[in-house]
């Protein structure tokens, strides 16, 4: 293994993770990614004086295998507060609420007095009853324990109210999740809504894709490979090595991290075991897009973020303000508002010509944000053909075969995505470090404990 080492296919948060947990292992790695840059859906753009978190924006204080890896590359300092003041668009008004206080939501306009009563008195008291089983680290309980049957949208309506699924279930699972509450286990839901309910969040000062970055310079230092804009085409396991090809060049590894979408990991193994390519088949996707605005000037608002109900939008499910986030991201008296369209339009446009997706979007903001289309200097479209994993009812329990039943037998080879946890950065970096453990163990190398 230390003379071939060991190739990791993908540079999200996934890859990354994976790649430093075997360089900290004290295995020589090489990085594959297929774009010019890192982080996949927490990617980073940079243009014209404004850092562009175009995906992932905040990061939960649940997130401690995420925080973990800040802290080992000494970026605690770059990981900042956020006031969590988000906002509801429902009725032509925004009702603000700060996100992860229960107080707060009780409190805002957003949600019927009927459905408040019914979340403290109902809903909070089931989070409680049922929190041993809610592990944002282990989503396969929630399904043993018969959450995973059927979907929020149906557990929300008949549990509680159709207002609970409309306007606190879709904005949240939509927004941050990119997901339906049609298609989503409640076992999933219950899991995010348990720790949602008292919950900070963090920014990175220098972009979402920062801690991404600072692992590939840190790789990069120590001699180590992370080949961006290189598009791998197979990878041919056999029983002790991985051979990769690169459009021309072979090159072989002792093994290999897979750490792409679960659609892409299918389309280049080759050879791996029949369990591990079923299983993998079984995963589903919803297509993302974003659109970044630049504006010459910032609107007075005090949210972050806003997201919409359902029947307020037909485009767009969510925006956030990036100077209420950090003003570091944003010139001087500039504004940027990156704007997420809907789950269930995304897939339309994401194969659209810009100005059609703008003229989409555009109307569903100018309630927020009026007179938001003459303060644009330039409009950037961020398109996942791919996108988000789909949580759906069942999906908890196939978590369970994958984790229980060793799907990938003891080919050298591990896959890993935030399809294994949860769609969130959170999910991929624990799927990344899970699976480089599973790999060192197959191979007989250093576990991760033996630092160099």
């Amino acid at each position: 293994m230390h003379e071939r080492g060991v190739a990791v296919v993908g540079g999200g948060p996934a890859g990354m993770a994976a790649a430093w947990r075997l360089h900290r292992a004290g295995v020589p790695v090489t990085v594959f990614e297929a774009e010019e840059w890192l982080g996949g859906r927490t990617r980073t753009d940079r243009l014209e004086g404004f850092t562009i978190d175009a995906g992932a924006q905040l990061f939960g204080s649940m997130f401690t295998r995420f925080r973990e890896l800040a802290r080992q590359l000494g970026l605690e300092g770059e990981l900042i507060r956020a006031s969590g003041r988000d906002a509801l668009w429902r009725e032509g008004r925004a009702h603000e609420v700060v996100y992860g206080s229960v107080t707060s939501m009780l409190a805002s306009g957003g949600l019927s007095w009927r459905t408040k009563m019914r979340l403290g008195t109902t809903y909070v008291p089931f989070l409680q009853r049922h929190s041993d089983v809610l592990d944002l680290h282990a989503p396969e309980l929630a399904a043993e324990a018969g959450l995973d049957q059927e979907s929020i949208a149906e557990w929300g309506q008949r549990a509680l109210d159709r207002d609970f699924v409309e306007h606190l279930v879709y904005p949240q699972l939509s927004a941050y999740y990119g997901a339906l509450p049609e298609e989503t286990a409640a076992g999933l839901y219950h899991t995010l809504a348990r720790y949602g309910i008292d919950v900070s969040v963090y920014a990175l000062r220098s972009g979402a894709a920062s801690l991404y970055e600072a692992i590939a310079d840190r790789l990069e230092a120590a001699g180590r490979e992370v080949k961006r804009g290189t598009r791998v085409e197979a990878l041919e396991v056999a029983r002790q090595a991985v051979r990769v090809a690169l459009g021309g060049e072979v090159r072989d590894f002792a093994g290999a991290v897979v750490a792409t979408p679960a659609p892409v990991a299918c389309e280049l193994l080759r050879g791996a075991p029949a369990g591990l390519q079923q299983w993998l088949q079984g995963v589903r996707y919803r297509p993302a897009l974003t659109v970044a605005l630049l504006l010459d000037q910032s609107f007075p608002v005090r949210y972050f973020g806003i997201s919409f109900a359902r029947s307020s939008a037909r485009t767009v499910v969510a925006a956030c303000v990036e100077e209420n986030k950090h003003p570091a991201l944003v010139p001087e008296g500039k504004g940027l508002v990156v704007a997420f369209a809907r789950p269930d339009v995304a897939p339309d446009l994401v194969q659209a010509e810009p100005r059609r997706i703008l003229d989409a979007v555009l109307p569903d903001l100018e309630g927020p944000f009026p007179g938001i289309e003459a303060r644009i200097t330039r409009a950037k479209v961020y398109r996942w053909p791919v996108g988000n994993p789909v949580f759906y009812p069942g999906y908890l329990s196939r978590l369970a075969v994958f984790r229980r039943q060793g799907v990938e037998e003891d080919a050298p080879v591990a896959v890993a995505g935030d399809y294994q946890y949860a769609s969130s950065v959170e999910g991929a970096v624990t799927a990344g470090l899970q699976a480089s453990e599973r790999l060192l163990a197959r191979l007989g190398g250093a576990t991760a404990d033996q630092r160099v």
